[in-house]
């Protein structure tokens, strides 16, 4: 079994994904933002590559029945109902309703894993939900980071580490467990990178690339909330091109969204 992570999304193009089960990382904000919405009841979110794309989908699904969401570098798309702060997903706002999202980076990653085995949604918020489907999966996963503008964002890299620790921690003493994971390089390198400066504190996150510039914008807030280490239970997972919440992997449900298996 081998566990791995990649640092940009651009390492896609030489890491077959077929049948591995990836978790696509993107702590500012959209991973967030996304299990925040699923844990405030949505019935699912739908990415889309672009914004001519979320249109489109909004469209066809019949615009009085969407929640419209997305950002353009942090900023929220003219018309569109929603940004991509996780405050605004509030149960009053998505409850019941159908979110088509696009956001600068992490929607473009969902949109292009149609070949993986599973893909979650995973963040800061819900990492130890995320590490105990993987190992109820018992797949090989893959953790991709959204990066941001195509580079390295330490913040999903140090969440990509936590991940990755949390999971080894899982099946540290199995007895039933016979296989030892494998990690591959980007793995260990964001391993080191957590335990290096693990646990999360906001601090850390407000002094990144992405936090320094939502606090530009007048979004700062959300470092806060996108740094509470497992505050969401849901996991949430891509099927048939739209996210819903799967049960925790213990098979009870811990949070207050509609959920599917």
């Amino acid at each position: 079994m081998k566990i791995d992570v990649l640092w940009t999304p651009s390492e896609l193009e030489r890491v077959p994904v077929h049948n591995r089960n990836v978790v696509v990382v993107d702590v500012l904000r959209s991973a967030t933002t996304v299990a925040t919405a699923i844990h405030n009841g949505a019935k699912a979110v739908v990415p889309a590559a672009s914004i001519e794309e979320a249109l489109r989908i909004a469209n066809s699904i019949g615009r009085r029945d969407v929640v419209l969401c997305g950002e353009r570098q942090g900023i929220r798309i003219e018309g569109f109902d929603l940004g991509n702060s996780p405050a605004e997903f509030t149960r009053e706002a998505v409850g019941d309703r159908t979110i088509v999202m696009t956001t600068t980076n992490g929607t473009h990653v969902l949109t292009s894993l149609s070949a993986a085995g599973s893909v979650y949604v995973g963040a800061l918020v819900n990492l130890s939900a995320v590490a105990k489907q993987l190992k109820a999966d018992e797949g090989e996963p893959l953790v991709v980071c959204a990066g941001r503008g195509g580079r390295v964002s330490v913040e999903d890299a140090l969440c990509a580490g936590l991940l990755v620790e949390t999971y080894l921690k899982r099946n540290r003493g199995k007895k039933a467990s016979k296989t030892v994971a494998e990690l591959g390089d980007g793995a260990v390198a964001a391993l080191a990178l957590a335990r290096e400066h693990g646990p999360v504190s906001t601090r850390f996150l407000r002094e990144t690339a992405a936090g320094r510039a939502l606090d530009k914008i007048g979004q700062g807030s959300d470092v806060k909330l996108c740094g509470a280490v497992d505050s969401i239970p849901e996991v949430p997972v891509l099927r048939d091109r739209q996210i819903t919440g799967v049960e925790p992997a213990s098979g009870q449900s811990m949070g207050g969204g509609k959920k599917t298996r």
